[in-house]
C-alpha cells in the first residue's frame, strides 16, 4: 500500500542576532550551512523511518 503526503507543515522561527549579540561572531556562515543540512538531514532519515515503519505494516 502506497503512503501519499498531502500536506507536510514545517513551522519555524528564525531570530536574526543583533549587533551586540554574543552569537554574532561564534558561528561562520560556513558552520551555520553545516548546520542547516544535518538538520536537514535528519528530518529526511526520520521521514523515511516512518515511511518504512508504515510500509512494513
Amino acid at each position: 500500500m502506497a503512503i501519499e503526503i498531502k500536506e507536510l507543515r514545517i513551522k519555524v522561527t528564525v531570530i536574526e542576532p543583533s549587533e551586540n549579540s554574543q552569537f554574532t561572531d561564534k558561528i561562520t556562515s560556513v558552520k551555520l550551512q553545516e548546520v542547516k543540512n544535518s538538520i536537514v538531514n535528519e528530518c529526511i532519515l526520520k521521514v523515511l523511518e516512518k515511511i518504512k515503519e508504515k510500509a512494513e505494516r
